[in-house]
């Protein structure tokens, strides 16, 4: 695996950021207003939709590792974009050829791989990649009956919904699938770090910016130990899942957990920075820890992820 990552996973990452720096829809809208589109939207689905897929699956030879990448910049300025979820389920679907309407991003979908229940952008989607017992398939919605998200720029809603018409092997569809949304949690870790670290520099208590005492140093320092550490095993299971190594299952689980935790924990210590102001509702850090959560339980909890690394180690140990 490259240490390094190449100068075409660079320019995607700058240009996805060029794309959302510029956006004026964002989480704090939809606190109000609701969920609505946002304007990179569009290119987003339309020009990045064959990141990561594989060539058989018709994509262009890109690697899992350059859709990571993009995901990862979404999470970390809080996009409220549909791609991520879409592209988790395009992952899904990866192990059979994909439709040309869904690779072009004119028909959405999102995933749904533990039932029905709380699928995140239900209502705006045109399909669900739903993972089967025997294999997965694309479904048609329904139903939808909206709930209250703890992120709104994240909408839940249950679904009913047909069968799929064509069931396909899952292959490592659904470790795919994961690694999306572990990007999308260490870019909101670094959102949430990057705020904290603005607020450190500029907040000046007795005479001092706060970021000279180690009391908040500290926090900081550990947040972005926990957040590399999560960003880095979410890199390596994505180039094991494509270079189809013997470990890439448990690095997958290992990674979503990882990434969860490090986002939960970046936010509260972006809240803690903040004082007394980061506990209110105009300030941002909250927003940054209601998308942690949220994405935390999306595809598998932190905790059922890590019960599973638990149980493959305990069976490969036992097999020796």
């Amino acid at each position: 695996m490259r240490a390094t990552f190449t100068q075409e996973q660079l320019e995607i990452a700058k240009t996805v950021r060029s794309l959302v720096e510029g956006e004026g829809v964002t989480a704090r809208d939809a606190l109000e207003g609701g969920w609505r589109a946002p304007a990179c939207d569009g290119p987003l689905l339309r020009d990045f939709g064959l990141l990561g897929v594989p060539e058989p699956a018709g994509g262009i030879g890109s690697d899992l590792i350059d859709l990571l990448v993009a995901v990862e910049v979404l999470g970390e300025h809080l996009v409220p974009s549909r791609f991520p979820a879409h592209a988790a389920a395009v992952q899904l679907l990866s192990g059979s050829p994909l439709p040309e309407d869904v690779l072009s991003g004119e028909r959405v979908l999102t995933p749904a791989m533990d039932g029905p229940s709380l699928v995140r952008y239900a209502a705006q989607a045109d399909g669900l990649a739903v993972l089967r017992p025997r294999g997965v398939g694309i479904a048609a919605v329904t139903g939808v009956v909206p709930r209250q998200s703890l992120d709104p720029s994240v909408p839940l809603s249950d679904v009913t919904l047909a069968g799929p018409a064509e069931v396909t092997p899952a292959g490592a569809g659904p470790w795919r699938a994961i690694l999306v949304v572990a990007a999308e949690l260490c870019g909101v870790a670094q959102g949430a770090i990057d705020l904290a670290a603005e607020q450190a520099r500029t907040r000046e208590q007795f005479g001092r910016v706060i970021g000279s005492y180690q009391g908040v140093a500290f926090q900081l320092a550990e947040a972005a130990t926990v957040r590399k550490a999560a960003w880095d095993l979410t890199l390596y299971a994505g180039w094991a899942v494509d270079n189809g190594r013997a470990d890439a299952e448990i690095q997958v689980h290992a990674a979503k957990a990882a990434a969860g935790r490090a986002a939960v924990f970046a936010a509260e210590r972006c809240i803690q920075v903040h004082g007394g102001m980061g506990i209110t509702m105009e300030a941002d850090p909250h927003l940054f820890l209601r998308r942690a959560l949220v994405l935390d339980a999306v595809l598998g909890s932190g905790a059922s992820h890590r019960r599973r690394v638990g149980a493959l180690r305990v069976a490969a140990h036992s097999s020796k």
